[in-house]
């Protein structure tokens, strides 16, 4: 049974700063959730249990918006 199947691609030097370029965009956007993630982590640590507020993906995926209309290199 075969589940996958390996395509080789040979893409031209602008297709390659392409794909370099939304790979980076993605790592940095993923290391900015990441890092806001573990700095309220830190913050709502101390408090009491039912007074923690820890950030959702969900509520990180809403913001998105807010960051393409702020960062305009992040749309397309």
């Amino acid at each position: 049974m075969q589940l996958s199947q390996k395509i080789r691609i040979y893409p031209t030097e602008e297709q390659l700063q392409v794909l370099w370029d939304v790979s980076e965009k993605c790592r940095l956007l993923y290391n900015f959730a990441l890092s806001e993630r573990i700095e309220n982590w830190k913050e709502q640590k101390e408090k009491p249990q039912k007074e923690r507020n820890y950030i959702t993906y969900t509520q990180q995926q809403n913001k998105l918006p807010q960051i393409k209309h702020k960062y305009p290199e992040y749309n397309n």
